[in-house]
């Protein structure tokens, strides 16, 4: 293996322990320091050590690390760019990468993703905040912390945004899966290059496959200049954007600042019927390690960091993404808030209130059947209107920020969404529509002396479980969900909710039981007449 033997040797102050890692650049070691503290030490490689432009790389890459500060990405704590070999020190993260875990239990949902998403931004708006970019994120790049926050590790290629294009005989820069389209055109990348490798690299946790596929570099980057990633298996309300950051055209997609606060606002577990995200079968991280080494442990060892370079303006004609304000964790959250970033929604209570809502639907069908489907059809196309409402203004605000017109504009735009959902609702109609029929010819075929009326109220109870549970009822119940984590977005609260809920549902179906079903408005003589003489038809068919 070409690189640095690590069967204890030193490089500077720092004795090796073994390889971690090794990139196009150099090889990765554990070391520690006097104080026994683990760093990660990248040696270059003796071939590229040589090089001259190599060197200078390095030598800005040292700088240019220097000024990044973030909780989110492995900082540098020493470096001796003149020794032999050169060498960059930098914190230690133990534990698992993104690609061994996904590995190991699974593509990530919930908050887990939803930490990651963010966790990812903030230290690409740390790194481009110091006039760098990343250039090589990708999960490989990214390690877990015991308490499941992500920090961006390997800065082998991260290089000025002023910086004229830096490349060596027979290295490619970038993991070919997760370069922006922009890169393998041969332009000086910038930091949306970061974006879009932000994009696909959460578009992997989320779906455990690599989005661009693999094979040949060929074929891969033909799937990234098309623009043609595999999404499937990305959560509805983390779709909008992570294709908001694949944009083709880098003028296109957010800015890191802008990815935090809209990561942290998604609903990324408002399908109510998604499957649970694997078990835990392995910890984030490994057994307790030494102490992580820090930047202020080498405060004075170093020359002082050089002023960060003037941001060129934005391309003309482009707007700049409109910034969030930054977090501040000394920041008082109001009493009425609602639920902290890290604290999840009580999801399987939302399912369980919607199971109990549907409930109360068919009881009522027992009672009122036509009232009921009429009832059931209104407040399925409300929310559907409401869901396409919603995806409109995510969509919007995550392509170009929030405005003050957003919200106007969806509701000019509402009587188009009912037409829609109508429609939608027509097509789909037909499979419900067959299962009342044929829970009617059942019940009216039966041996007992049921009703035809009871017969039709359990008809029109089949028709709207397959309305609410069937094919293309996910729209209905992803906002439905929304409209739960509203109301009440805490567990406590939830359960008040369930338990009210859950209690008017109990006492209607119980009065519905034993009510006999009311048929208005289809209550006339020749209605009843022909119903009747369809069951006479059917037992004589069955010979009854």
């Amino acid at each position: 293996m070409e690189g640095v033997d690590t069967s204890g040797q030193m490089i500077g102050r720092y004795r090796l322990l073994e390889k971690i890692g090794e990139g196009g650049m150099g090889v990765v070691h554990l070391a520690t320091d006097a104080q026994g503290r683990q760093v990660a030490v990248k040696v270059l490689r003796p071939g590229v050590a040589s090089d001259q432009t190599a060197l200078r790389r390095l030598a800005r890459e040292v700088d240019s690390m220097r000024r990044v500060h973030s909780p989110h990405v492995a900082e540098i704590v020493d470096a001796d760019v003149t020794a032999e070999p050169p060498y960059v020190v930098t914190q230690y993260v133990p534990g698992r990468t993104l690609e061994q875990t996904v590995r190991d239990r699974g593509a990530l949902r919930g908050v887990e993703l939803q930490r990651l998403a963010t966790g990812l931004a903030d230290a690409l708006a740390a790194i481009h905040a110091a006039g760098i970019i990343h250039r090589d994120l990708k999960p490989g790049n990214v390690m877990f912390l015991d308490n499941g926050q992500p920090v961006v590790i390997d800065f082998g290629i991260a290089q000025g945004v002023d910086a004229t294009r830096l490349t060596a005989t027979g290295l490619v820069i970038g993991t070919p899966g997760y370069l922006a389209p922009e890169i393998i055109e041969g332009e000086d990348a910038a930091a949306p290059a970061d974006v879009h490798s932000w994009a696909s690299t959460i578009a992997f946790a989320a779906t455990g496959r690599a989005p661009f596929g693999s094979g040949t570099f060929e074929s891969i980057f033909y799937k990234i200049m098309e623009g043609k990633p595999d999404l499937d298996g990305v959560p509805a309300a983390m779709m909008p954007l992570v294709r908001a950051a694949m944009a083709r055209n880098p003028a296109e997609r957010p800015t890191a600042q802008a990815l935090i606060g809209l990561a942290s606002r998604l609903d990324v577990e408002a399908t109510m019927f998604d499957k649970p995200s694997a078990p835990h079968t392995k910890p984030l991280t490994a057994v307790a390690a030494p102490p992580m080494a820090n930047p202020r442990d080498f405060r004075g060892q170093l020359p002082p960091v050089a002023p960060p370079p003037q941001q060129p303006p934005p391309p003309y004609g482009r707007r700049p993404y409109p910034q969030p304000p930054p977090p501040s964790a000394s920041r008082e959250r109001p009493p009425d808030a609602g639920p902290k970033p890290d604290e999840p929604k009580p999801y399987g209570l939302y399912r369980l209130l919607s199971f109990i809502l549907l409930a109360g639907a068919v009881g009522l069908a027992m009672v009122v059947p036509s009232v009921a489907v009429i009832i059931v059809l209104i407040v399925l196309l409300l929310l559907r209107v409401a869901d396409r409402a919603h995806q409109t203004l995510t969509s919007k605000r995550t392509r170009r920020g929030p405005r003050p017109a957003d919200v106007a504009g969806v509701i000019v735009k509402s009587p188009f969404s009912v037409v829609r959902a109508g429609l939608v609702m027509a097509l789909i109609s037909p499979v419900g529509i067959f299962a009342a029929l044929v829970v009617l010819v059942i019940a009216l075929a039966s041996k007992s002396e049921m009703t035809t009326a009871r017969a039709l109220s359990f008809s029109a109870a089949a028709f709207i479980i397959v309305q609410c549970l069937g094919p293309g009822s996910q729209p209905a119940r992803a906002q439905l969900a929304r409209i739960w984590g509203a109301v009440a977005p805490r567990r406590d609260r939830a359960l008040i909710v369930v338990g009210v809920v859950a209690l008017l549902t109990f006492f209607l179906v119980s009065f519905s039981l034993s009510q006999t079903p009311e048929l208005r408005p289809f209550n006339f003589p020749q209605f009843n007449h022909d119903l009747a003489h369809t069951r006479h038809q059917i037992r004589q068919l069955l010979g009854h």
